[in-house]
């Protein structure tokens, strides 16, 4: 097992610093380089703050590179309260690569960071290089630290939990940022964003952060439910979604995977009714699955994310051959937005569909936690898909149990608005039927009469076999 000490080891090269007071502020200026050799490592770079400040800016300086060799450093903030893996207390933000300056006050601060208290004492600063030319990276940080009185402390605002208490099928998008992480937009335009295109609810899931979930409650509506999440996001070793959390729970991501910290950051997302979702496993060129966890511990994969294209088709193979294997992945898609319209991850598409006891954190929780959920492209498609075994009724997630006395049993499907497209249905034997959809609200019934099949799935592609709509099973029990 490696040792988390030496994995996250100090290291701080040609570390050299100055300390200049003037009236009202001390300014502490530290630099170093880091090593080609050094990528991935997290430096704490440590910074003694005096009693009586009320405001903390950082500046960040490092040389960026040319061409393919680039440098990506990096960036966050722990107060005196710790900065040791899974003690949240001391975490007070992180800004990744997206800013290169930053400040933290009693009532308020830049996005991705928490303002509160200004402690007196040694704060660390997190520097962690992501990408590292040859010539490796040389760095700065400025930091001040002002004195006075300042402003009354910051309030958190959460957002409510429940919008209503009727059953039926919710429309949703599960991955999001805005400029609490590296999106491009404010918060208040992707709320707006959210309900020009209709949505049920949103997760929020900034990057490493959870300062976005502290303020969702100023959007408040009494249309659109906005769930607390947060992109736990290692470049090393993969990216997952912890959503449906208390919204200032804080999951921790500075841990290999040999260690037994994934264990207890899942543990956690779980203990606040919430869900680990394995994102964008083939996020790469190079076409390999590069989600460096155990799967087993997850609870989904979003095996589609924003415009279906080879990586997605790749992602829904590996879920494939995971249901086939016995483990019930739940199978989610979402945008991955970071920019209004225009590019390739639009925000609610695609759009994750949840039959839900509720429209609320716990009722889209527990509507995904059971399976009963499908995916599609656009705001038309509408699916529905169910297998009968005389009485029995069985929808996505659940399991039909075929009485004894039977051997066979049906599955029934109703689709809108996907007029001269094909349907596949799937199963863990393979593909079971296929047929071609005539007209804008198909019904059709198939006779299952295999005992051999455990569950059964449903894709509708187009001509170019771009996903138009994907389900996840139900399961089949004799």
């Amino acid at each position: 097992m490696l040792n988390t000490t030496k994995f996250f080891a100090f290291a701080l090269l040609s570390f050299a610093f100055h300390i200049s007071n003037a009236q009202d502020s001390l300014v502490i200026v530290k630099s170093g380089h880091i090593p080609k050799s050094e990528i991935f490592k997290l430096i704490y770079v440590p910074v003694e703050v005096p009693k009586g400040s009320n405001s903390i800016l950082v500046e960040e300086f490092y040389n960026t590179g040319e061409g393919d060799q680039k440098n990506v450093l990096n960036m966050g903030i722990y107060d005196p309260r710790g900065s040791e893996i899974g003690n949240p207390k001391g975490f007070r933000g992180w800004s990744g690569g997206a800013k290169t300056s930053f400040f933290i006050n009693n009532s308020t601060a830049s996005t991705g960071y928490i303002p509160g208290q200004i402690y007196s004492g040694s704060w660390k600063i997190l520097i962690y290089p992501s990408d590292v030319s040859d010539s490796g990276i040389d760095w700065t940080l400025k930091i001040k630290a002002v004195k006075g009185r300042g402003g009354s402390l910051f309030k958190p605002n959460f957002a409510n939990s429940s919008i209503n208490k009727i059953p039926g099928w919710y429309y949703g998008d599960l991955h999001m940022h805005t400029l609490h992480s590296d999106g491009k937009r404010t918060a208040q335009e992707l709320i707006e964003e959210a309900h020009f295109k209709k949505l049920d609810f949103i997760i929020s899931t900034e990057h490493n952060t959870n300062s976005a979930n502290l303020e969702w409650g100023k959007y408040d509506s009494q249309d659109l439910l906005i769930i607390n999440g947060e992109e736990v996001t290692s470049t090393q070793f993969g990216h997952w979604n912890a959503i449906g959390l208390i919204a200032d729970n804080y999951i921790d991501w500075r841990y290999p995977p040999e260690e037994q910290w994934i264990n207890k950051m899942v543990d956690k997302v779980h203990q606040d009714n919430g869900l680990a979702i394995i994102n964008h496993p083939y996020y790469n060129i190079q076409l390999k699955n590069n989600f460096k966890y155990d799967s087993g511990l997850f609870d989904g994969v979003e095996v589609w994310n924003g415009s279906w294209n080879l990586l997605d088709n790749l992602a829904v193979n590996w879920w494939n051959d995971q249901l086939i294997a016995g483990h019930k992945l739940i199978a989610i898609g979402a945008s991955d937005t970071h920019v209004s319209e225009g590019s390739s991850n639009n925000l609610g598409a695609p759009q994750t569909v949840v039959y839900a006891e509720s429209l609320s954190k716990n009722g889209i929780i527990n509507g995904m936690k059971n399976g009963k959920v499908y995916i599609r492209a656009n705001g038309s498609i509408k699916v529905i898909f169910e297998a009968i075994a005389g009485n029995k009724k069985a929808m996505l997630g659940e399991i039909l149990v075929v009485p004894k006395n039977q051997d066979s049993f049906s599955i029934h499907l109703q689709i809108e608005n996907c007029k001269k497209q094909n349907v596949k249905i799937f199963s863990n034997l393979g593909l079971f039927k296929e047929a071609f959809l005539n007209s804008d609200d198909e019904h059709l019934s198939f006779h299952v009469n295999d005992p051999n099949i455990k569950f059964l799935r449903m894709e509708i592609r187009d001509g170019a076999n771009n996903m138009l709509a994907l389900t996840n099973p139900i399961f089949i029990s004799y």
